[in-house]
C-alpha cells in the first residue's frame, strides 16, 4: 500500500514539476516606453472649430453610390508646437456611414454622406485612420490639409439638409 500511494506521489509530483517548467518558458518581460513633456501644439482659434460649407447641391448631380459633388478644401492650423515633436497627423471620429464615411445628422438628406480627403495626396480618410503627416516647422507650426465632399451611399438621394459633425484629435510623432 505504502508502496502504490509513494509511485502516485511520485507520478503526481512529476507532472506538477513538469507543467510548472513548461509554462516557465512562456513567461516575458514588457517594457513601457516614453516621456512626460510640458505641453502639446495648440490648434489655432480659427481652426478648432470651424463649419466647411459644401454649399447647396442638387440631388441630380448624383449619378448613383459612390458618386461625389461639392469639394471643399479645409485645413488644421498647429502652432505652439513644442521641439519634442516633428509631425503631426489628424484622426477625425463620428458616426460611420460605410466605407469610413461620415454620417449625415438625422432628419434630413439620405443616401449621402461627407468623405473626407487628405489634400496632400487626394486619398480617402476614413474616420478612426489617421491623417497624411504633416511636417512640424522651425518656428512650432503646422498645416493639415483636407478637402471634404458629399458622396452618394446609394442609388437613391433624398434632398434635405445635409449636415454633418466630426471630432478630430491630433496625434504627434518624432
Amino acid at each position: 500500500m505504502n508502496g502504490k500511494l509513494f509511485k502516485s506521489a511520485l507520478v503526481c509530483s512529476s507532472l506538477l514539476l513538469g507543467w510548472q517548467a513548461h509554462a516557465g518558458n512562456g513567461n516575458g518581460t514588457v517594457h513601457f516606453t516614453g516621456e512626460i513633456i510640458d505641453s502639446t501644439c495648440e490648434v489655432t482659434a480659427p481652426t478648432q472649430t470651424q463649419t466647411v460649407d459644401l454649399g447647396k447641391v442638387n440631388k441630380s448631380a448624383f449619378s448613383g453610390a459612390g458618386s461625389t459633388a461639392s469639394v471643399q478644401a479645409f485645413q488644421i492650423d498647429l502652432e505652439n508646437c513644442p521641439d519634442t515633436y516633428k509631425k503631426a497627423t489628424a484622426r477625425f471620429d463620428g458616426t460611420e456611414d460605410g466605407d469610413g464615411y461620415l454620417k449625415l445628422n438625422a432628419g434630413g438628406a439620405t443616401g449621402v454622406a461627407v468623405a473626407i480627403y487628405n489634400r496632400a495626396d487626394n486619398t480617402l480618410l476614413k474616420l478612426y485612420n489617421q491623417s497624411v503627416s504633416a511636417d512640424i516647422d522651425a518656428d512650432g507650426k503646422a498645416t493639415l490639409p483636407f478637402m471634404a465632399r458629399y458622396i452618394a451611399t446609394s442609388a437613391t438621394v433624398t434632398p434635405g439638409v445635409a449636415n454633418a459633425d466630426s471630432e478630430f484629435t491630433i496625434t504627434y510623432s518624432n
